[in-house]
């Protein structure tokens, strides 16, 4: 079974166990309202036919009835589960054929064709018990065909075939009434499932914006704690490095220095170790927001193989060669990047190996290059080497926490610079970065987004479309620009989520109409009182219309649908490199 067919068979499992829990849950109501017709048919069956028949079909109808109610309420007891709602359905079908037959049966049984009252009862009887699956709150079509299989057709057929004259119609009028009921149940069938499907589709969005405010608050908290944590930890990291200093001029002996020195490696260690963990949470924060300027590449390259060869542990320097080209990037973020991949090549490459480095000009890339001969990464551990807390291969015995890939990974793509890997086991691992040059523009149509399309600094941006497959693909395109993304299908669940955000969004994206009396201007307009700032917007339609009140000092581009994704990039960073401007009138307040 592939894969398409394991959801539509997993999406039926669920939609018969709720059929099942409509059935269970309405056993009672149900056997109230048949009850009313046994006793309501008796009644007649008692002034028309005689009270001997009218009682035997008291006794079967009740009997019926109480076996029904029962079965509803006894059967999975424990509740609808996978296992068992295929059992209790087909039990259910059992009950209702059952049912059929004795109604069907008892209005033969008691029909006398010189009578026209007994054929009208006999007629109104089995109507009565049938017509329940033709309306709206029906749950399950199978048992009504059960039900109506075993009672109409063989009434049907049997006045068609034995009774006198004219009578004989009212037979055929039954058949009729009966394919009648089969083609409107269907169709009752089709509604409750899609009442079923949109109540499920209602409850999972409320599970998923509930989940989407956990793990805002989550993240909220965890930057808040290691914001907290790094700088209580800060303080007396400092103060040990002072005494370590002081300490040193008073040693004598070579033995006391050599255990300052393991002293110091430990405390460098725990800085180090610090100074990722601060280095992520204002990364993931948002906090370090690049400076862009033209960069002298040689000259910075320059400068770290000076600090690499100052180090009496670090393995020999080959081939260091930098073209003489300019880049456009933030010279510090730049530093740590590739101060963080030398010092992980000279951490893994024996003292006995060597260290490449060198740039290229590569189109209107440079790309420079970073290579150890070091043990290297198995294939299917290269993929996790940039996650957070994650050391591989021979890193497992290395001191620290496997920050220095994820930061690395983090600056990356807030600088818009391109990281590749190619690593075998005992042929050490090379790194390639994509820097881009100095006023390179390249001139096109757009294309659709890759990896090296992420904006700068991870933008939080607050999606709303009221269609959930435009929302599932934007939001899948937005991530694969290493967005962050708020989705919602309405302003009301927008405003919610916006409302619990600890940082303002970046960007707004958002449907025109979203809705009867929900238009995505009013939503632009409520989010920025919200946040009391001028957020950019992106307003999305097919029609725009009634919009000559906003203008450019609104900050809002006007998209019509459909939307190329590279049309949509270029808007997105546009709006982007706008801003945003504060409200000189209000003031927010985060209780």
């Amino acid at each position: 079974m592939d894969q398409p067919e394991l959801l539509e068979s997993e999406d039926l499992t669920l939609l018969r166990m709720e059929q099942a829990r409509l059935l269970k849950e309405r056993a009672w109501g149900s056997s109230v309202l048949v009850a009313f017709i046994v006793v309501y048919t008796a009644v007649i069956m008692a002034l028309v036919n005689s009270r001997t028949i009218a009682a035997i079909w008291f006794a079967l109808g009740t009997t019926m009835v109480v076996v029904a109610y029962l079965y509803g309420k006894m059967a999975a007891r424990d509740g609808i589960t996978r296992d068992n709602v295929g059992t209790f359905l087909r039990g259910h079908m059992v009950v209702s054929a059952i049912t059929g037959v004795v109604w069907g049966g008892f209005a033969i049984y008691q029909m006398d064709y010189s009578s026209e009252l007994t054929i009208f009862l006999g007629c109104l009887t089995v109507f009565s018990i049938t017509i329940g699956g033709l309306l709206p709150s029906s749950a399950y079509r199978a048992t009504y065909i059960a039900l109506a299989s075993t009672s109409l057709p063989p009434l049907g057929f049997y006045i068609a075939f034995t009774a006198p004259g004219g009578i004989a119609l009212l037979g055929m009028g039954v058949i009729v009434y009966y394919l009648f009921a089969m083609f409107v149940s269907a169709r009752v069938e089709i509604d409750t499932r899609e009442t079923i499907a949109a109540r499920n589709a209602r409850a999972l969005n409320d599970k998923i914006v509930t989940q989407n405010r956990l793990y805002l608050r989550a993240s909220e908290e965890k930057s808040r704690f290691l914001a907290a944590t790094s700088h209580d930890l800060s303080q007396p990291l400092q103060s040990q490095g002072f005494f370590m200093k002081a300490l040193r001029d008073m040693l004598e002996t070579q033995l006391q220095h050599e255990m300052l020195d393991k002293v110091e490696e430990s405390w460098r260690a725990q800085k180090e170790l610090l100074q990722g963990i601060v280095d992520v949470s204002r990364i993931d924060s948002g906090a370090i927001v690049p400076r862009i300027v033209p960069v002298k590449l040689a000259e910075e390259c320059r400068k770290l193989v000076d600090e690499f060869a100052s180090n009496e542990r670090s393995p020999q320097l080959e081939k260091v060669e930098f073209d003489d080209v300019e880049v456009e990037t933030d010279p510090l973020l730049l530093a740590r990047v590739l101060s963080n991949l030398l010092s992980n090549a000279r951490k893994f490459t024996p003292q006995d190996g060597h260290v490449s480095f060198y740039t290229e000009r590569v189109g209107q890339v440079a790309r420079i290059t970073i290579s150890d001969s070091g043990e290297g990464i198995l294939e299917e551990d290269q993929h996790r080497i940039f996650d957070e807390y994650v050391r591989v291969g021979s890193e497992g015995g290395s001191a620290g926490l496997g920050l220095g890939l994820s930061i690395v990974q983090r600056l990356c793509a807030l600088l818009d610079i391109g990281i590749d890997l190619r690593s075998k086991p005992g042929e050490g691992t090379t790194f390639y970065l994509s820097v881009p040059l100095a006023g390179a523009h390249v001139d096109g149509p757009a294309i659709v987004a890759t990896d090296n399309d992420a904006f700068d600094g991870a933008p939080l941006v607050v999606l709303v479309d009221d269609e959930p497959a435009v929302t599932e693909a934007m939001a899948a395109v937005l991530t694969s620009w290493k967005c962050q993304v708020i989705s919602a299908s309405n302003s009301k669940q927008a405003l919610e989520i916006v409302a619990l955000t600890e940082s303002d969004p970046a960007l707004l994206l958002i449907d025109k109409r979203l809705g009867p009396d929900d238009d995505g201007v009013d939503l632009i307009v409520a989010i920025r009182e919200e946040c009391n700032a001028q957020i950019p917007a992106i307003l999305m339609s097919g029609n725009l219309g009634n919009l000559a009140g906003y203008d450019e000092s609104d900050a809002i581009i006007y998209l019509n649908k459909p939307i190329e994704p590279g049309d949509l990039r270029v808007a997105m960073q546009d709006m982007l490199q706008t801003g945003r401007r504060r409200s000189p009138h209000r003031l927010r307040c985060r209780c």
